[in-house]
């Protein structure tokens, strides 16, 4: 259990860095009915990540009973790899245009009180574009359904996966709840600093752990 653990903290650490779902469940915890939009939202993440957890698990599932097929995942693995560091190049090439192209500052707010149905389906959306938490967490899931252990050492392993790559939308939701004076004063600061850092932070998570796949898969 602990050696599987050592797999799957790691990558749902890096699926867990979303700054595109932090910033948009603090803007949603800012306005009217918080609380029931945020759940909604955080709904709609969980949602996604159901889905990726099944289709981890079965994948996995299908392949591990042949050794064969370790060629395949670590295949899996260094194609992940490569397109995290794809998509860091593109962050950096983004960052760049932007930098010289004043007129990026017109681009429309994201809406602070969307109805529950909708920011459901904002949750749901943003993990579905949310690439290199995918690319992570599919890794994870991987590693879990691949390994030996038992059926309910698996499912703790799930559940904490699950726990940590949700934390972006969570963690905020339950401060909102417990600490509703204090959070609603730190999520307009911390806002700001999460939308003006998101790409830095997301450059670090898609270069890091691009190679800690591409690692995985040669070695």
């Amino acid at each position: 259990m602990g050696e599987l653990l050592s797999k799957v903290i790691p990558l749902s650490l890096g699926a867990a860095v979303s700054p595109t779902v932090l910033a948009l469940i603090l803007v949603i915890l800012g306005g009217k009915r918080a609380v029931a939009r945020g759940a909604a939202f955080t709904a709609g993440v969980f949602t996604v990540l159901a889905g990726l957890t099944a289709i981890g698990l079965t994948f996995s599932h299908n392949t591990s009973s042949n050794p064969a097929n370790a060629e395949i995942a670590r295949n899996i693995d260094g194609f992940a790899g490569i397109l995290l560091l794809v998509l860091a190049l593109t962050t950096i090439l983004r960052t760049r245009l932007h930098r010289d192209d004043p007129a990026d500052d017109t681009k429309p707010k994201p809406e602070t009180n969307p109805s529950l149905h909708r920011a459901y389906l904002l949750g749901i959306v943003m993990m579905l574009v949310n690439f290199s938490t995918i690319l992570l967490y599919l890794p994870a899931m991987r590693e879990i359904g691949s390994s030996r252990v038992a059926f309910d050492e698996k499912t703790v392993a799930v559940i904490i996966a699950i726990l940590i790559t949700s934390v972006a939308a969570t963690i905020p939701l339950l401060f909102r709840i417990v600490a509703p004076v204090p959070a609603e004063r730190a999520f307009s600061s911390l806002h700001a600093l999460v939308t003006r850092h998101q790409r830095q932070i997301g450059l670090v998570i898609e270069i890091g752990f691009g190679v800690y796949l591409l690692f995985k898969a040669v070695r």
